[in-house]
């Protein structure tokens, strides 16, 4: 038995076969697909099939199939695990028995499904063998034990942002540590915006596509739950202030401590208030917006928007949260904002002609009429024989470009709202550098003489 600060932790050696028969999720281990909407329990990120491939044929090929650590988690209920001490081998390490009473609560995997999976998949094929390679295959994991952790832990939401520590084998979808890890702000802002906002209900990805569809068949992402996770802190102040993770939750936790020396309350309920505030516009944009608006109504389905609509893409929602982050920034009505956002050609195919094409077989020039170059792109499909036009992706210089069309274009159109536009509003929002000093001045060269 060891610690780590407030974690118990009980290590021991497993034979492979012992845990490949018993330390299944079958038997002893317990696994469950990442649910937003469940916090009574810890989750993983779906399971990738090509991994599981990729590790089963390493523990076949091997003739020392090592797996690492495989950690597992518990709650630590009193009335069903005891420890008792035998003896201390060095300060902080001590030789125990743990027994582990019938009824206890089920013992979560926090690390090693993919390797669990593999092992399982490869001795079920070789444990009966008796001859050939497979009977090397099974000698070798007979011959091998795997080590294991028990993190003696009672609250779930530790056990998921453990996970995320612990998962090193295979980077983690970012979407995924948005909804799982809590330690920091723009993750729980995110959180509260996904589990509240009309617009992201149901619709939002975390987990590879098959595992959503698994739990419902008719589920389509609109848009992954990193993504989100942006926009809502665009709103709440950050802007375009987030070249990095650090930096987004450096403008956050500024803007959360602000809004607590002002108000007297504490982090969470900042946290709930301008969570609702986000969601509230948010939701005002889902009613408004076209594209957004018909999935609101129910006539368009998010698979026919990702086919019809520019915003389908990441860069898009940064655009409309950005420029209601402006709004909010000048001191100008959000709403009057958003019903400029929805008079804009959203539409992937409205496109101007701009010209005669001298290619051979290309009609004409064509190009989208406002957010050409930035959220779209226009090429002409040689074998269709006609123009298509792509949305970008969540690429930085096509979505500050175009939120800067867009607020100077809102501006103009609007002069009610023109402060959205206003050099204050840029800079504050992350599209303009702020204005320095006069700074050192130039050295000279002093004149040298004749």
């Amino acid at each position: 038995m060891t610690r780590a600060g407030q974690l118990t932790k009980i290590m021991w050696s497993e034979p492979m076969s012992s845990l490949a028969d018993k330390w299944n999720f079958e038997n002893l281990l317990s696994r469950e697909d990442y649910d937003l909407n469940d916090d009574s329990r810890p989750g993983q990120r779906g399971v990738y099939e090509q991994q599981v491939k990729a590790i089963a044929e390493g523990i076949r090929s091997s003739d020392r199939p090592y797996l690492g650590t495989l950690v597992v988690g518990m709650e630590w209920d009193r009335a069903f695990v005891d420890i008792e001490e035998i003896e201390e081998v060095m300060p902080g390490v001590t030789l125990v028995k743990v027994t582990v009473r019938e009824g206890a609560p089920p013992i979560w995997l926090v690390d090693g499904q993919h390797r669990v999976f593999a092992l399982g998949r490869v001795w079920a094929q070789v444990k009966d063998a008796d001859e050939g390679d497979a009977l090397v295959v099974r000698q070798n994991i007979e011959q091998s034990a795997t080590e294991m952790t028990l993190l003696l832990e009672g609250d779930p939401d530790i056990l998921s942002t453990l996970f995320i520590k612990m998962a090193s084998t295979k980077t983690i979808d970012p979407s995924l540590v948005a909804v799982m890890d809590k330690a920091n702000t723009q993750n729980r802002l995110g959180q509260y915006v996904i589990k509240n906002s009309t617009l992201c209900r149901g619709r939002i990805g975390y987990l590879p596509d098959a595992v959503h569809k698994r739990r419902d068949a008719k589920f389509s992402s609109l848009y992954k739950a990193a993504a989100v996770r942006s926009a809502a802190a665009a709103i709440a102040g950050v802007g375009v202030r987030d070249r990095t993770p650090e930096m987004r939750e450096s403008h956050l936790s500024a803007i959360f401590k602000k809004r607590v020396a002002e108000t007297g309350v504490s982090g969470e309920e900042i946290l709930a208030t301008i969570g609702a505030e986000v969601v509230e516009l948010l939701d005002y944009a889902f009613e408004h917006v076209p594209g957004w608006r018909e999935i609101s109504s129910g006539t368009l389905t998010v698979p026919e928007f990702r086919a019809t609509y520019l915003h389908s893409a990441a860069a898009g929602l940064h655009v409309i949260a950005n420029t209601i982050a402006a709004a909010r920034m000048a001191g100008v009505c959000p709403r009057k904002t958003v019903d400029a956002l929805a008079e804009l050609p959203w539409q992937r195919d409205a496109l101007q002609t701009t010209g005669p094409d001298e290619k051979e077989g290309t009609p004409e020039n064509q190009s989208h009429i406002f957010f050409e170059g930035t959220l779209a792109k226009t090429v002409w499909d040689q074998r269709a024989m006609i123009n298509r036009v792509s949305a970008s992706g969540a690429t930085r210089a096509g979505y500050e470009a175009a939120i800067s069309h867009v607020l100077r274009h809102i501006a103009a159109e609007h002069p009610e709202l023109k402060e959205i536009a206003s050099d204050a509003t840029f800079t504050e929002l992350g599209l303009m550098a702020r204005k320095r000093g006069p700074g050192r001045p130039k050295k000279t060269v002093p004149a040298t003489a004749a």
